[in-house]
């Protein structure tokens, strides 16, 4: 006997449920879609589990849905083919029904009643509003305050609580973790965690003195929670792009660091802390590794409190870790830390992926406009990673690098993932000055980065 099953096919991967009561294949019948997945008809051996997706006569799983055109203008084609003959044309956002998902590319559709043929590539099965403009007011983004150099850790804890005051309903605030000198470590969840079907992970403030990235994310999940319900990119409704990619930040991953780094040893809160700063300034300062006075050491902090850069801190390649002097020791910057995962913002990151799989993962830095996705993978994560990463490029106008990260990358975050984990990961650099970045590039950061996460979003949810 066999039963009848709904296979959830998405363009590029078969990812199958089994459900339903015992029905002959001959009279399996077609099933309502369900939102951004493709339901397609298929049979499961009882005996042996194995899973039959049903194909008709002409090659294409057979489906029912609606798909939307993504491209200007979306060429239906007699047969299947780029040189086939054109039989018409339709404008972006036109609503299509698609009754075969292809493997070769195209996918058909029905016009009057006949089979036609489009690219899945220019169609989506996301919901396209008419109107694909979107002007937005910075009159109404009033919380994040972005006129400062300085954006503190105290800063950001009084604004995390009036956007939660502001959109509690939009948002889950958590606590992941907390660090050496007693701070928090906050996530911001945009959408439904529960009900969305993928997620998407950012990360920012994982250096001291990249508190820009920390000011970025959380303009930018102001700009999400204000707009939520009325804002759209290019024409896909930011609430729908949230209810089925759940957006995860953690704006400020090192507090401690980035406090260090703006308010130097007035803001250390525990007395040992300052000691070992003291005394990690005065032996780089013997041995030649900084020729800066106290303070300007310590506005180019990178580390922890505990002298550690989390950027080495993770277990990737953190072994090969290699060092001029034969013991390494907690500095400013470029400490692994005495073993991979040791510190607890490292082990906040973790238990974050382990309460939850993300389909992408973001980690912001600063400097050089450009984003990074080799980091030794395997060839499908590398693949993903790269189409990501191509994504994001074109909407920030950066430059994707081509090289492979190497032992620059060893111990991060972003290679944990890729290579350990096998979640696409990258990279991305923010701005072009000196670290700490003048406040001078916010906007243009800003600009980059504000349709950045619908972009993704919609690109995890085509993938």
């Amino acid at each position: 006997m066999k039963r009848r099953i709904l296979a959830v096919l998405s363009v590029l991967a078969l990812l199958l449920t089994a459900c339903g009561e015992k029905e002959n294949s001959s009279n399996v019948t077609l099933v309502q879609m369900t939102k951004y997945e493709h339901v397609v008809t298929g049979n499961t051996s009882e005996e042996s589990g194995e899973v039959t997706l049903i194909k008709d006569n002409d090659g294409y799983y057979v489906t029912n849905d609606t798909v939307y055109v993504t491209a200007n203008t979306l060429n239906i084609r007699r047969l299947p083919g780029a040189d086939e003959e054109v039989i018409g044309t339709v404008p972006y956002g036109t609503a299509l029904t698609r009754t075969g998902i292809g493997e070769n590319g195209w996918d058909r559709i029905d016009v009057d009643n006949m089979p036609a043929y489009v690219s899945n590539s220019l169609i989506t099965t996301l919901t396209i509003s008419e109107n694909r403009t979107f002007v937005y007011s910075s009159a109404l983004l009033t919380v994040v305050d972005t006129s400062r150099q300085l954006y503190s850790y105290d800063s950001m804890c009084e604004d995390l609580q009036e956007l939660r005051n502001l959109y509690g309903d939009r948002m889950k605030l958590n606590c992941i973790g907390s660090t050496k000198d007693n701070r928090s470590i906050f996530e911001i969840v945009i959408g439904d965690p529960v009900k969305a079907k993928k997620h998407i992970f950012f990360c920012a403030g994982v250096c001291g003195a990249e508190y820009m990235s920390t000011l970025m994310c959380m303009k930018q999940a102001e700009y999400c929670l204000c707009y939520y319900e009325t804002g759209n990119y290019n024409g896909f409704s930011y609430q729908e792009l949230s209810e089925n990619v759940a957006i995860h930040v953690i704006p400020m991953l090192n507090p401690d660091g980035i406090m260090i780094s703006e308010e130097h040893l007035a803001c250390v809160r525990n007395a040992d802390i300052v000691s070992d700063l003291k005394k990690w300034y005065e032996r780089d300062s013997r041995q030649g590794g900084t020729s800066l006075d106290m303070d300007n050491y310590l506005m180019f902090y990178y580390a922890n409190a505990n002298g550690v850069d989390l950027r080495r801190n993770f277990d990737y390649q953190w072994s090969q870790i290699s060092y001029a002097e034969e013991e390494p020791a907690p500095s400013s910057k470029d400490y692994r830390g005495k073993e991979a995962g040791s510190e607890p913002e490292t082990r906040a990151l973790l238990a974050q992926l382990t309460g939850c799989t993300p389909d992408l993962v973001i980690v912001y830095h600063t400097t050089g406009s450009k984003i990074e996705y080799k980091y030794g993978q395997e060839e499908e994560v590398k693949t993903a990673a790269k189409s990501y990463a191509e994504k994001l490029a074109d909407i920030m106008n950066y430059e994707v690098n081509k090289e492979s990260v190497g032992p620059a990358g060893y111990g991060s975050y972003e290679g944990y993932c890729n290579q350990v984990k096998g979640i696409p990961a990258l990279g991305v650099y923010l701005g072009n000055g000196s670290t700490p970045l003048s406040l001078n590039e916010f906007n243009a950061i800003w600009n980059a980065c504000r349709e950045s996460w619908a972009v993704l979003q919609i690109a995890v949810i085509n993938k």
